[in-house]
């Protein structure tokens, strides 16, 4: 997408060029090494309408292009190899086919052989016909390709260090469609010629991208470019990236710092989006998005988001050696080129220092240390030169005052005046540290709906957390919301029921359980049937989860179901019968089923002529 307005990002700025954070923030100096670079892009607009179309040097055939500018060296090579059959088609990974131009199998760059390609699609800029339909011009996209011993292409695959240069027209003659409204009398905002944007990894600064690009298009499409085309105000950037990559060990606390992040940011209304993805025991994405960062400190960039991610590659073994494998801390600007949200160039020192700051920062909260950080082949890890930030402070302040404000909540909820048990809840999570929901159904003698029910609300919500939380693995945990907290959470139980008892909770278990499995039978209440002695409360709890096995759940959750009477359902044409052996009951449950008559006897069938002494 084209920049539509000159005008770059501009945070606010002391008169020093420092960049200014909200009043009430003190910082102290920190020291880590520091991260690496791992990517970025750069925009910028060549003024090389001028240059002669003689000077093109591909065979386009009898075309008229017009000039010699960078975009028409790209068109006229694509219609060299257009004319000449020699287009490769590979599909994507939609399955859609996409045609390329080999440039070159033997391109060295960062020290490794790759491959350059061609490709084209169409961009939103065009010209619109006598009958006003619009008509698309193309974009061409020059990229690296890894290849293999053999020199063959590996088209769905991207070489360590990768190179992206996008080639799009800027001419005054042309239209511009978006969201379907064409706009005939459009002016490039930069003036006429070429516009590239380029996407890298592993650069330092805005001028190694650019030096890349432009060697990459005068190696391939023969084109020099003159420094004094670039149109310097549109050298923007609205894509950085840096990173550390650390210790397996550290990981769990950096989770967690990291999601104390997103509540408090939460909690002072900043705009956020959180992911967390945990599998196999190990945290695999924790990804938090904000614009708010300076709710925590950090210096005021004005609407521009920024990303911080902790991850573990998805397949490390099939593709990287250690050190690769470990998780990997890294803080992103994910800004957009238009709205003027991109940065100048200039900026780019700048803007970095604010990412190395919200990484280290939240390194610094976690208690990571050099001793934790990781070399790999791209960066040196803890022998990197060392950097100094401005570290925000009153962080413990600002976590204790809004886990204080969850303390009355617990005395609200633990002492309910109709039940105890959201009390027996919240004490298996304290006892067990993170609980199941089927640990937690087991310990209370609740039905597990109703346990996910009183979870799901002490939770609260991303606006605003609540007293617990809930981990994905491969279940649900659920634990106290924050480590510090469970302390204070701990006390503040013990107080709400000073004279509480193990043999008291096991006997409001015992209650609850009967309670269920009476209601299970027409209705009854405990009141009315003495308990069987000789079932343990883990004879009923089976018995009660294999009714819900083979009735499709507890008559207690269809109560508020508008269909579970009968009322808007047709009633059954026929009787279904099933095969003792295809049910999910035992011989002892349906036994049990059948003494307490939650099954009815004329609801059983027995083959009895193999079995004579059955009817003896």
């Amino acid at each position: 997408m084209s920049l539509d307005t000159p005008s770059g990002a501009a945070p606010p700025e002391h008169e020093d060029g420092g960049l200014i954070r909200l009043e009430e923030v003190e910082t102290t100096t920190e020291v880590l090494p520091e991260p690496a670079r791992h990517g970025g892009n750069l925009h910028l607009v060549l003024n090389d309408q001028y240059i002669p179309e003689r000077e093109i040097p591909h065979d386009y055939g009898d075309r008229e292009l017009g000039d010699g500018s960078l975009y028409q060296h790209a068109r006229a090579r694509w219609y060299e190899s257009d004319d000449s059959g020699d287009l490769t088609v590979i599909q994507d990974s939609r399955g859609r086919d996409k045609e390329y131009v080999v440039l070159t199998r033997e391109y060295e760059f960062a020290g490794q052989e790759v491959a350059v390609t061609l490709n084209s699609s169409r961009c939103e800029l065009g010209t619109v016909s006598s009958a006003g339909n619009f008509r698309s011009w193309w974009k061409y996209n020059l990229t690296l390709q890894p290849v293999d011993g053999d020199g063959e292409i590996r088209w769905n695959e991207t070489p360590t260090t990768s190179l992206n240069v996008v080639i799009r027209p800027q001419y005054q003659e042309l239209a511009k469609e978006a969201n379907g409204e064409i706009t005939e009398n459009w002016s490039p905002p930069f003036g006429s010629g070429t516009e590239l944007i380029v996407q890298t990894t592993w650069a330092e600064d805005d001028q190694e991208i650019q030096d890349r690009a432009l060697q990459l298009v005068e190696d391939t499409l023969g084109y020099e470019t003159d420094v004094l085309d670039i149109q310097q105000d549109s050298r923007r950037f609205w894509k950085a990236e840096v990173h550390h990559r650390l210790t397996e060990e550290v990981a769990d606390e950096l989770v967690h710092v990291i999601r104390q992040s997103s509540e408090l940011l939460a909690r002072r209304e900043a705009d956020l989006e959180e992911t967390t993805v945990h599998s196999d025991g190990k945290w695999q994405i924790v990804r938090l998005t904000t614009d708010g960062w300076d709710q925590l400190g950090f210096p005021i960039l004005h609407g521009q988001d920024i990303e911080i991610k902790l991850y573990l590659p998805d397949a490390p073994a099939q593709y990287l050696e250690y050190p690769m494998d470990q998780p990997k801390l890294e803080v992103s600007l994910q800004g957009r080129p238009s709205s003027g949200e991109a940065y100048h160039a200039d900026r780019w020192e700048q803007i970095h220092g604010v990412l190395e700051e919200i990484l280290c920062s939240h390194m610094r909260w976690a208690d990571v240390g050099a001793e934790h950080i990781l070399e790999d082949e791209m960066s040196d890890g803890p022998h990197a030169d060392l950097l100094r930030w401005e570290h925000p402070e009153g962080r413990r302040a600002a976590l204790r005052e809004m886990y204080d404000n969850l303390i009355p909540e617990i005395y609200a909820e633990a002492r309910g005046k109709s039940t105890l048990a959201v009390y027996d809840i919240l004490h298996s999570v304290k006892r067990r540290g993170a609980a199941t929901y089927e640990q937690l159904a087991e310990d209370t003698g609740l039905h597990k709906g109703t346990v996910r029910g009183h979870v799901a609300r002490l939770c609260g919500t991303d606006d605003d957390p609540g007293i617990l939380k809930r981990v994905t693995d491969a279940c649900t945990f659920v634990t106290f919301s924050a480590t510090w907290f469970e302390q204070d959470a701990h006390q503040a139980l013990a107080e709400c029921y000073p004279g509480d008892t193990a043999e008291e909770r096991t006997e409001r278990r015992q209650e609850r359980v009967e309670e269920r499995l009476l209601k299970r039978t027409l209705g009854m209440t405990p009141a009315q049937p003495d308990r069987h002695e000789d079932w343990t409360d883990q004879e009923l709890l089976k018995i009660l989860d294999a009714l819900d096995r083979a009735t499709g759940g507890d008559r207690d959750e269809l109560e508020d179901d508008p269909a579970a009477d009968g009322s808007d359902t047709e009633p059954s044409s026929s009787e279904h019968w099933a095969l003792f052996g295809e049910l999910s009951l035992t011989a002892q449950e349906l036994a049990v089923s059948l003494d307490q008559e939650i099954v009815q006897e004329d609801h059983v069938l027995l083959r009895a002529d193999p079995y004579p002494t059955l009817t003896d």
